[in-house]
């Protein structure tokens, strides 16, 4: 597992070999049973995470309905920016889809982290930059295109969530009920049957016999 974390920090940071030593003290993980919460809504976040295996899913409870909001898959940070920032409950939950590694950042502690291991800033400021971009990503789409759009993007960007997450938990993360996107479904599904080329059946033709004299 700590070679797993090493490899994802490689792929935005070039690490030491002591670098590796020091980063691997520093950064305690846990795995988490899937149906866990790593974080309620109402709950101050006080820690920040990094999925190195799993999938968790971020919802908020509105009106005792579930509304899901995002998912955190493998390689993805984990950060409550205002609920830490500003020290103020949550507005949403973090749960686990899957049995999930996660690492554990101690937030009260990371500037210290920081000072033992500056290439974890340079890091972190890349993860948020990605978080920035994905919202900013979400929050057009919602606006800009429709439910079909909405999906057919998913389909491009984040494939995997098609087999890892229950149907009623996508049409939510799209923001339509679960019977319109079985609906879109079917609709994209007769399209590409229209589409598909069709084999000719053809009927044989027999072969001239000789005469016979």
């Amino acid at each position: 597992m700590e070679q797993k974390i090493l490899d994802y920090i490689a792929k935005y940071v070039p690490l030491t070999v002591e670098e590796k030593q020091a980063i691997v003290k520093e950064l305690p993980y846990r795995t988490f049973r899937k149906g866990t919460h790593v974080l309620r809504q109402g709950q101050i976040s006080r820690e920040c995470y990094f999925n190195v295996q799993g999938l968790v899913r971020q919802y908020e409870l509105v009106d005792g309905e579930e509304k899901t909001t995002d998912f955190y898959s493998e390689g993805e940070a984990l950060v409550a920016f205002d609920s830490a920032a500003r020290q103020e409950p949550s507005t949403f939950n973090w749960i686990c889809e899957e049995d999930t590694t996660l690492v554990i950042g101690r937030l009260d502690q990371i500037e210290e982290a920081y000072a033992k291991n500056p290439k974890l800033e340079k890091m972190s400021a890349l993860f948020i930059s990605q978080e920035f971009g994905k919202y900013q990503r979400l929050s057009s789409a919602l606006l800009t295109l429709t439910s079909e759009q909405r999906y057919l993007r998913l389909t491009e960007q984040r494939p995997e969530l098609l087999q890892r997450v229950p149907q009623y938990h996508l049409a939510s993360y799209l923001g339509i009920k679960p019977e319109t996107l079985s609906r879109i479904r079917r609709k994209i599904s007769q399209k590409q049957s229209d589409t598909t080329p069709r084999k000719q059946h053809t009927t044989p033709v027999p072969e001239p016999q000789p005469k016979s004299e």
